[in-house]
This record gives structure tokens, sequence and C-alpha cells, in this order.
């Protein structure tokens, strides 16, 4: 059955008479009970998905514009709502609310507001000033250490004695800039004199900690030696999937590894001839003190090991601090040096020439520099030719160990004297624009047994070789490392019984110095 039927069989089944009651109860029954038949017989409300087009379903959709309508109407707008106009807070209001909280009290009642007069209130004459003041000074780069102690408030007599007692223990240039002191000053005798000096103590070197002590009205300096374990620093172990995390797991610091990897990288591909499953060995310099410091100096050895073998082994050795191979052969340098800082601007090969109009071979490379940029050597060697050279200018050939040769032309002028023997990176002379040339550059041969080569084909590579005593020092030295046991310097060491404070009260942990700046 359709609804429309649905509600005629209802309206039918309703429709008898009711009876009439007797009181207003009844008769309030009666009229609710015909109101709500004929709301349920008008069908405000059709179903719309049934007779599409008819009167009934138009009646619905009149109904449902009507509704919508009226929800519309009843939208509610987006204007501003008026509200309690703020309140104008200035100065002096701010500072009327700030009398009646606590923060005056914490901020020394800058508020210019007091409390109500007590008996219980009494002026004093003057505050009393702390009977000690703890400071912190840094001695600056350059700085003397009487100025910096006359700058944290000392008196120049106390400054002048307390820093020709320093420089009785140590020199004050050995002192690290940065070097943070700690002072005490204590009660002055009267406000127009400077503070005493009760107690100074710095670092003063990695194994020797500084203390001035008043005792009976005097300054002692107190020298304080801290032991320090030199054990050089061994770490050993596999490559695996990256060297620097597996070196950084076992303990090794940060700039050892870096230096570890910048030395083989003057031997080695790293990315293509080291194995995951090689050995890396590395010994740096290293100091340990007691009271818990460590200090990292240089890389003293590099090892790459493949089955048990030294594929590579490098050691740092001598006065200028070069790696030798285990054999005393000098480690491998970067190869050629450029000749000016400056970018190529023309390549080895068939080029136009820019002045005289046609193709022929360019048997150099150009180099782009300012004029007067000076031109260092390739690497070292002993100059054939420093003169005149037709096209080519101001022209100095050098010959180099193996056949090679180097020739620098279109100089403005030049440094170097035929015969003369040159090294690596000297200045040979200055850019210029001699010859036939259109403006300042460096036009750069290379010649293998007097045959002109592309320059960029070719990388020097200088080695020095230990002889004699120095080599027997090498090896000798190369010994005692490699005795050195890998982790040692990582065990735990044992603290030093001069450097035992005595125990210190909960309250005195509480630090307060004040820096000076």
């Amino acid at each position: 059955m359709s609804q429309g039927q649905v509600l005629a069989v209802a309206g039918a089944s309703t429709r008898r008479r009711i009876p009439r009651g007797s009181g207003f109860s009844g008769r309030w029954q009666a009229w609710r009970e015909r109101t709500s038949q004929k709301f349920a017989s008008a069908d405000l409300a059709p179903d719309l998905a049934n007779d599409i087009g008819s009167r009934r379903w138009l009646r619905g959709v009149f109904t449902l514009v009507g509704l919508s309508a009226v929800a519309l109407a009843a939208w509610p707008g987006f204007s501003s709502v008026e509200a309690a106009p703020s309140m104008q807070i200035d100065d002096a209001v701010r500072d009327e609310f700030r009398s009646q909280m606590i923060m005056p009290l914490a901020l020394g009642a800058d508020s210019g507001r007091r409390m109500g007069a007590t008996f219980a209130v009494a002026e004093l004459e003057g505050a009393p000033e702390r009977p000690r003041l703890d400071l912190v000074a840094t001695l600056a780069q350059g700085d003397g250490f009487d100025r910096m102690l006359r700058r944290a408030g000392v008196s120049a007599d106390e400054a002048g004695y307390i820093a020709t007692m320093i420089k009785g223990a140590i020199p004050v240039e050995d002192i690290e800039p940065g070097t943070q002191v700690d002072i005490t000053l204590g009660r002055r005798a009267s406000p127009d004199v400077p503070r005493p000096v009760d107690a100074l103590s710095f670092r003063a070197r990695f194994d020797l900690q500084l203390n001035v002590t008043r005792r009976d009205g005097r300054l002692v300096l107190d020298p304080r030696p801290i032991m320090v374990d030199a054990t050089p620093l061994r770490v050993r172990g596999t490559v695996g999937d990256s060297l620097y995390r597996s070196a950084r797991a076992l303990g090794a610091p940060p700039s050892a590894v870096q230096d570890f990897l910048r030395t083989l990288g003057r031997e080695y591909d790293l990315d293509r001839q080291i194995s995951s499953g090689d050995e890396f060995d590395m010994i740096v310099d290293y100091r340990r003190a007691a009271t818990g410091e460590t200090e990292v100096g240089d890389l003293l050895y590099a090892a790459i090991i493949r089955e048990d073998r030294p594929r590579v082994q490098l050691m740092r050795f001598g006065r200028e601090g070069r790696f030798y191979s285990a054999a005393g052969e000098g480690a491998q340098q970067e190869g050629l040096v450029r000749p000016v800082p400056g970018a190529v601007s023309s390549r080895y090969g068939m080029r136009r020439h820019p002045i005289l109009g046609y193709r022929r071979m360019h048997g150099g490379i150009d180099f782009r520099a300012a004029h007067g940029t000076p031109i260092y050597a390739a690497t070292d060697g002993t100059v054939n030719y420093a003169g005149r050279n037709g096209g080519l200018g101001n022209f100095v050939r050098i010959r180099h160990a193996g056949g090679l040769s180097t020739g620098y032309a279109h100089m403005s002028r030049i440094a170097v004297r035929n015969g003369e023997s040159v090294t690596r990176g000297q200045v040979i002379g200055y850019v210029g624009s001699t010859g036939l040339s259109t403006g300042p550059h460096l036009h750069y041969e290379m010649y293998r047994n007097g045959q002109k080569i592309d320059p960029l084909s070719v990388r020097f590579v200088t080695r020095e070789q230990l002889t004699g005593s120095q080599l027997a020092n090498f090896r000798e030295q190369l010994v005692r490392l490699q005795m050195v046991e890998a982790g040692a310097a990582l065990s735990e060491l044992p603290p030093d019984p001069s450097m035992a404070d005595e125990p210190v009260r909960e309250i005195d942990r509480i630090e307060n110095r004040q820096r000076v700046n």
C-alpha cells in the first residue's frame, strides 16, 4: 500500500463519533483529537519521490521552499557585537597595579611605593656590604694578567704582585686566551678602597692548576701539578658500512677520524680501493688528566689492513709533521700546483686563433687572470729558458723529473733566471699580455720528452725519501707506536690523590659567581 492509502485507511478508521464529555477535560480531549486528524489528513509533507509533477507533489515542493525561506530568514548575522570599552592603562595605572603586588619586593621596590610605617620599622644609617664577592674573569687575546685583575676590581698593587707570582710559575704567553680565572674578593676596610683578593684559581696548563690564597695576611702561590697520562689513543676495527661511523663507535674523536680520512685520501681512493672487510688502524696523540679532562692532538699513525697485512701505512715524522710510509718514503703530495688561481679560459686542441684568424693547434691551456697576478711553479725543477720567445712573449720553461717540462708564456715580468732551481709553488713571474695576446692571461704548456701534451692529463707527484739517521729514528718511532695497545687510552684513569678536595657543604655547592667583561 502507498502512503496515501495508509493515511486514507487510518482516517476512515478514526472517523467515528466522539462522545461529548460532560466536563471541560472531555471537550479538550475531543478538540485535540479532531485537530490531530485534520493535520494528519492535510498531507503537508508528501514524499517527493512519488507522483512527480502531480498537484500533491507540487504542494510538497512549495512546503519545502517555504520552510527553507523561513530558515534563511532566521539565519544569524555576522555584524560585530558591541562590548564594554577596554580600560586605558597608562604608566601610572600600571605602577599602581605593581605596587599592590609582591613583585616590587623582588625588584627592590623600584615602583617607589612604600609600605605603611609601623613601630617595627627603623631606618638604617647605611646598607651593609657583602663580606665576599665571587667573580669569573677571562684572559683575552693579548691581554695582561694584571690588566685582567684590575678590570675585576683588584687594586693595582695586588694585581701587579699576583701577576709577578704567576710569571714565576709559568710564562703568561703560555696561558691560552679564553682561560677563565675564579676570583674571590674579601671585605674591604673602608668604602673608598678596593676589595682585597682572598683567593684566586685557574687552569694555567693542561697539567698545572695555580691557586693563590691569603695566609696570615699575605698572598701565597700554591701550584698544583695535575697527573697526566700521555698514552696515545689507538683505535682499530673493521671498516664496515662506514669507516667514519665505525671509528666513532670505537671511541675515536671526530677530529682524528677526519684527519685519518684526509691523510689516506692522498694515497687511496677511499670509495673504490677500500672494502667493508678491511681494517683501519689509527693512533692519535692523546692526553688525559686526573681531573677528567682530555686533550686530542694530531694523528700520528694511519693504516689500512687487508688479510692481516698492511695495505698502506703512514706515520707522522719530523718537525714539519709530514707523513711517511713504513719504508720512509714521503706521502704523496696533492699533485700539480695550479700556476695561477684563475679559471681555464681555453683548453688544449685545435681552435681559431683570436689574432691570426685561422684554425691552428693550441698547444696548452689559458688561465684567466688579472695583470700582475703571481705565477707559481707547478713542481720542483730547473729553469732551462727565461726570456723573450716570439709570439709567446716573456716565457719561462722549467725542466722536471721524468722527462717532463712546463712552459709559462705572456708574462709581464720574469722572476727567475736561466739555470735556477725552483721549488713547488715558488713565484717565477707575473701575468701579462706580451707577445701575440689579446689581454692579460697565462698560456701554460707541458712537454713530455720535448713533445707537447695536454697539461690537464698529467698530475705531478712529489715524494721525499728518508735516509741515514733519520730513517733509523723513523723506524724506531714506528716500532714504539705499533706497541701501543688498542683502546688502552680509553680505560679509566685512577684519580690523583693530590687533587682530592675536602667535602663541600651542600649550601656551598650553589655557585653564584659574577662574570667580569
